[in-house]
């Protein structure tokens, strides 16, 4: 093996571990609520309700 090859393989295996650590911060049970807040908050977006309807929601009135 010559030292190219190490090297690409080093880089490699590093680049691995960079993808691992952030599927791991992605799906960890800390992270989950705080990542998936912009989702429902999107959700509350489409059906506002009647003390939440603000400036933006020109649908009906």
């Amino acid at each position: 093996m010559d030292s190219a090859s190490i090297y690409y393989l080093g880089v490699t295996l590093i680049l691995f571990l960079v993808f691992a650590a952030i599927v791991a911060r992605t799906y960890s049970r800390k992270y989950r609520e705080k990542g998936e807040a912009p989702k429902f908050r999107m959700m509350d977006d489409d059906k506002p309700s009647d003390e939440n309807k603000g400036g933006r929601d020109v649908r009906r009135k």
